[in-house]
C-alpha cells in the first residue's frame, strides 16, 4: 500500500536523496535554509511496502483567501514519477489545503502536469572533475583560457570568507546593470549564515570586484550565485573566480561542477546554441566558454490540486502583472 510520511531526521533524509543523485536544493541543509527566512518546509517520502518511490522537499506557500500552494525546487526525486504517484502526493496535499503543486522534476512522464514559467533554471552546463586540471583547460574555449591567465597575472587576492555587506553590495551593482531582481535580503543572509555554503570573493588592492556563493552536496559543487564590479571588468577576475572554484570543488573530492543555469538550446542536436535574446544570454555565453557538458530538464509545472481556485489565482496574477 502507497503511503507518505514525513522524515523530521537529517541523516535519514540526506541518505535518502543523495541515493538518488539528489541536486543541493533537496538537501536538508537547503531546506533549513528556508527555514531560517521563516518557510515552511516539509520532506515527504512516498513508499509502497518500504519500497521508496519518491522524495519531495516541499515549500508550502500562503496565498490570498486562505489558500496554499506547495513548491518543489529541483524535485521530486525518485525512480517513479508517474501519474499513480503523483495522484497519492496529491491527495496527501488536499488535505492540508494546497490548491496546487509547483514541481521541478528531472524527467515528466505524467499527463496531469502544466508547464509554467520557470522557477530555476531548467538548463544548465556541467563539467567533469574527474578530469585532470590540463585536460579541463584544454576542453575551453581559447578566449576563456586567455583570460583566466590573464587574471592570474594582476595580482589579485582570492579568498575564501563570508561577508553579507560585500555580496549585497555587488549583487546590486549586477542587478542594476544586468536588470535582473534580487531575492530578500534574508534570503541571502540565511544563505550565508549556513555551514552548507561558502563565498569566493576575488579583490583588487583591498577592492572587493567579483564574488561568488558555492554549495558541495552529494558528488557536485554547484555555482550558485555570483555578482561583480564592472568598473573592473579589465581585470577579468570573473574568469578567476570560477577557475578557484573549479579548483576547489575538484581538490575536495566533488565529481562534478555544476554552472546552475544557462539559456536553453535552440537546437535538439548539434553544438550548443541559445536565443540572444534569452534572460541568460550573457552569462550563458561565460560559462559555456569552460567547456561543460550540456543538460536540460523538463522545466517547471504545476501539478494542478483545486481546478477553480487555481484558475482564480492565475487569474488574479495576470490582472497583477497588468496594473
Amino acid at each position: 500500500m502507497k503511503q507518505i510520511r514525513q522524515i523530521k531526521e537529517k541523516s535519514v533524509w540526506d541518505e535518502a536523496v543523495l541515493a538518488e543523485n539528489s541536486p543541493f536544493a533537496q538537501s536538508w541543509d537547503w531546506g533549513e535554509i528556508l527555514v531560517a527566512e521563516g518557510k515552511n518546509v516539509q520532506r515527504l517520502v512516498l513508499e509502497d511496502g518500504g519500497k521508496i518511490l519518491l522524495l519531495a522537499q516541499l515549500v508550502l506557500m500562503n496565498l490570498p483567501f486562505g489558500w496554499k500552494y506547495a513548491f518543489c525546487p529541483k524535485g521530486p526525486v525518485g525512480q517513479n514519477i508517474s501519474d499513480e504517484t503523483l495522484y497519492v502526493l496529491k491527495n496527501y496535499l488536499q488535505n492540508q489545503g494546497v490548491i496546487f503543486l509547483r514541481l521541478e522534476p528531472n524527467e515528466n512522464n505524467s499527463k496531469y502536469l502544466k508547464k509554467t514559467k520557470e522557477v530555476n533554471p531548467r538548463a544548465t552546463l556541467i563539467l567533469d572533475l574527474k578530469k585532470t586540471e590540463d585536460e579541463l583547460l584544454s576542453a575551453m574555449h581559447a578566449k576563456t583560457r586567455y583570460n583566466i591567465r590573464l587574471a592570474q597575472k594582476k595580482n589579485l587576492q582570492i579568498k575564501i570568507e563570508k561577508n553579507l555587506n560585500i555580496f549585497l553590495e555587488l549583487m546590486e551593482k549586477t542587478g542594476s546593470r544586468d536588470n535582473f531582481r534580487l531575492h530578500e535580503t534574508k534570503h541571502y543572509e540565511a544563505i550565508l549564515n549556513s555551514n552548507f555554503c561558502r563565498q569566493i570573493t576575488i579583490y583588487s588592492e583591498q577592492v572587493a570586484v567579483v564574488t561568488g556563493i558555492f554549495i558541495g552536496f552529494g558528488e557536485t559543487f554547484t555555482y550558485v550565485f555570483g555578482a561583480s564590479d564592472h568598473e573592473y571588468r579589465q581585470l577579468m577576475a570573473p574568469y578567476l573566480l570560477q577557475w578557484s572554484a573549479i579548483q576547489i570543488g575538484k581538490n575536495e573530492g566533488y565529481e562534478y561542477y555544476d554552472f546552475f543555469g544557462v539559456a536553453p538550446k535552440i537546437n535538439k542536436d548539434g553544438e550548443y546554441e541559445f536565443d540572444i535574446d534569452h534572460q541568460y544570454a550573457g552569462v550563458s555565453r561565460f560559462k559555456h566558454g569552460f567547456g561543460g557538458e550540456y543538460h536540460e530538464a523538463p522545466g517547471t509545472f504545476d501539478l494542478i490540486l483545486h481546478n477553480t481556485k487555481y484558475n482564480l489565482y492565475s487569474w488574479l496574477r495576470k490582472l497583477r502583472r497588468l496594473v
